[in-house]
């Protein structure tokens, strides 16, 4: 081997020993240094931020979420509307992250159709979880609803969003306005901070409370003080006559993103 090639080859490792002590000090320094208060379990501890390395974790004696009502409605043709209500009836323990499957059975079509999805629980609320347009060919599907495993997180000093919704009513449409029917109201934030996103439900009750419609919607950007109006359309008949409107407005306060503060910038969650 010629010196000038010895010399290129040593050459070429100094440069690379250069570029990966480069990469290895900008690593180093940009690097996420594992905390107890990350929010990530990522240094052997037993439970998020807790346990192992961290201070013991504090035992959990939580109630399980309850599910008062499991219900279909026919939408259109073959797609329907599904309807679960939840309960939780811890008053300082919510979840940011609740697991939910649903499955819809004909059991003399042989069709099964399943779907999972993730949602939030305030602690002490009663909320509804609202899938519209589900299609199914089946008839009078048989619905099953499952909650998976439920991460806990206590909440102190809890102050719940204070979403008022105001001005509530239903109508009927005119023949030149798109869709059937619409629901509108008024949303008030008289919380101390704004919210990126929330949730709207709507139900139609006739006057047995019986359900005759749902939907849902979503509104952006609603900082604290504020108001604004919403409007909700139905393209189809409604089965029935509508003797009542129920609608209720919910926001996911375990999302940091989704705070604002009064200019419209992201809020901490700490505050809440």
């Amino acid at each position: 081997m010629s010196n000038r090639l010895v010399k290129q080859i040593i050459i070429a490792f100094i440069f690379f020993s250069i570029l990966a002590g480069i990469g290895f000090l900008i690593y180093y320094f940009n690097r996420t240094i594992p905390s107890c208060d990350d929010g990530i379990l990522n240094q052997s501890e037993e439970r998020i931020d807790c346990g192992g390395p961290c201070a013991p974790c504090q035992s959990i004696n939580t109630e399980d979420l309850e599910v008062l009502l499991v219900k279909a409605v026919s939408a259109q043709d073959s797609f329907y509307d599904l309807i679960v209500q939840i309960r939780n009836p811890n008053k300082n323990y919510g979840s940011g992250r609740v697991p939910y499957r649903f499955r819809l059975n004909d059991v003399e079509k042989d069709l099964t159709l399943e779907f999972s999805g993730l949602t939030f629980i305030l602690p002490n609320q009663s909320k509804y979880l609202i899938e519209t347009k589900v299609e199914f060919s089946g008839q009078a599907p048989k619905i099953e609803f499952s909650l998976g495993e439920v991460e806990w997180q206590k909440l102190e000093d809890y102050q719940p969003p204070q979403l008022i919704v105001q001005q509530k009513e239903y109508r009927l449409l005119d023949g030149d306005q798109l869709g059937s029917s619409q629901a509108r109201g008024v949303l008030v934030n008289k919380s101390n901070f704004g919210f990126e996103k929330i949730n709207i439900d709507v139900l139609l009750l006739d006057s047995f409370q019986n359900i005759l419609a749902v939907n849902t919607t979503e509104m952006k950007t609603l900082l604290a003080g504020q108001e604004r109006d919403f409007f909700i359309n139905w393209t189809g008949e409604i089965p029935g006559e509508v003797a009542s409107v129920e609608i209720e407005a919910e926001t996911d306060i375990f999302d940091s993103s989704n705070y604002l503060s009064p200019g419209g910038e992201p809020g901490r969650f700490q505050e809440y």
